[in-house]
């Protein structure tokens, strides 16, 4: 069954950066500086559910990207957890490093910048609809743990900590403005499908419409690091 949790999907390409770049370069007007970056992404989502009406919860992705002289983006992930009033879920450091490797250009056009990350999948392999199964030819264990699809922690409080396997696919364009250290805005497209293969420890209600994003926001800053390890979370994240 279907459970309505967002998930922004941000492609990753390892465990660590080549090289950290985070000493000032000159840069062409229309190009993004060379460097490396933290990438903190925020989603907030509204979702309709049966008896309990709405819930409100909140996506945080952090990653790592490496910008070269052309302005070309490489990104690794570090960290995806939702939170919300009655549950909280998150991405353990296996499936982090099971995202698909993702380049891409940072659009520079004056002081506005934008980054088209690309759709992201999951899980599994293919076209089309996402699969409701674990025996769809299309899953694959992509977080090599034996089963199929990649897990993801649910937190339901009194209920425990309840690993899942699901399948995900999304698109996330970045749409903002330079500042002296990166870059701030918001997501000009949030496209985010998740569906739960196995794990789920009741039967929770399906989600009686979207999942429709009612806020979103970015921070691109400069770093002098070059793997996850070295940025600072909250203690309750977990990261690679």
């Amino acid at each position: 069954m279907n459970v309505a949790v967002a998930l922004v999907v941000v492609t990753g390409l390892g465990a660590q950066l080549a090289a950290p770049l985070s000493a000032a370069t000159s840069t062409a007007p229309d190009r993004f500086a060379a460097g490396t970056y933290r990438l903190d992404v925020e989603v907030a989502v509204a979702t309709r559910l049966p008896v309990v009406g709405e819930q409100r919860t909140t996506t945080r992705t952090t990653s790592l990207l490496l910008v070269d002289d052309v302005g070309m983006a490489t990104a690794v992930a570090c960290a995806v957890a939702t939170a919300g009033p009655a549950f909280s879920s998150h991405l353990p450091p296996s499936s982090i490093r099971a995202l698909p490797p993702s380049r891409f250009p940072i659009v520079v056009a004056g002081d506005r910048i934008r980054a088209d990350m690309g759709e992201g999948a999951i899980g599994w392999r293919g076209q089309g609809t996402l699969p409701q199964t674990p025996d769809d030819p299309r899953v694959v264990d992509g977080d090599g743990d034996g089963a199929p699809g990649v897990r993801m922690d649910l937190d339901l409080g009194a209920l425990g900590i309840w690993p899942m396997q699901v399948v995900t696919r999304g698109h996330t364009v970045l749409d903002g403005t330079k500042t002296a250290n990166g870059a701030v805005g918001v997501l000009a497209r949030m496209d985010s499908e998740q569906q739960v293969l196995s794990g789920l420890p009741v039967d929770l209600p399906v989600s009686e419409g979207p999942v429709n994003a009612t806020a979103s926001r970015f921070t691109l800053s400069r770093v002098d690091v070059r793997d996850c390890a070295s940025l600072v979370f909250p203690a309750a994240v977990a990261h690679r």
